[in-house]
């Protein structure tokens, strides 16, 4: 007799079990695994909206500041932070950045396909690639640094650093800046860095 009991018990429990689960599934309760395994694929999906979302570049030498990286996790922590970053850099290590003033929307941005660094000069919104109006995109305000620009001795075939000849390669630079609607900032003979300010964007450089 007290084993009927007992085997009457446990089958009232497992039966109390299964209608008890299905009573809360039935309620809309979703079991912990479940629940889980959906909140990973939502995170998922956020994450490749997130990444779909990112500037792309596609060679190692082109940089943007803040980093792709940094971006993402803004991103994360700030839904539309890519649609306003402060002071966006786009640069290529060897040849130059620029700074673009102000807030840029970078969503979606094929950095590349816009921004091309040469030797000694930089182009943003290339042939064929169609240029929206000032103020809108890439074409804005910013501020360019040109790398590997060196004032020569033509004498000596030497880079010269200091004295007369700096100043006239200086002045060269201020017109050239002046020439192209930009407007000359600094040259660091050292360094070989050349500065300048421009108000919206096309070919800029010394060639």
């Amino acid at each position: 007799a007290a084993a009927d009991a007992s085997r009457h018990l446990k089958g009232s429990e497992k039966q109390n079990g299964v209608h008890h689960e299905q009573h809360h599934e039935g309620n809309g309760y979703i079991p912990i695994s479940g629940q889980r395994a959906g909140e990973a694929a939502i995170a998922f999906e956020y994450g490749a909206g997130i990444e779909a979302l990112m500037p792309k570049l596609r060679h190692s030498d082109y940089y943007t500041e803040p980093s792709i990286q940094e971006l993402a996790a803004r991103e994360r922590a700030e839904p539309g932070n890519c649609k306003h970053v402060e002071d966006f850099v786009v640069g290529r290590r060897g040849y130059g950045s620029i700074k673009f003033f102000g807030e840029t929307d970078v969503r979606r941005l094929d950095v590349e396909s816009i921004v091309q660094f040469n030797n000694r000069e930089v182009i943003v919104y290339m042939d064929g690639v169609k240029k929206p109006p000032v103020g809108q995109g890439l074409n804005k305000p910013g501020e360019v640094t040109l790398l590997n620009v060196r004032c020569m001795d033509k004498k000596t075939g030497e880079v010269v650093t200091q004295g007369p000849l700096v100043e006239k390669y200086t002045k060269l630079l201020m017109k050239k800046a002046q020439d192209q609607g930009a407007e000359f900032v600094s040259f660091d003979a050292v360094k070989g860095e050349w500065k300048f300010k421009v108000e919206h964007f096309s070919r800029y450089g010394l060639s």
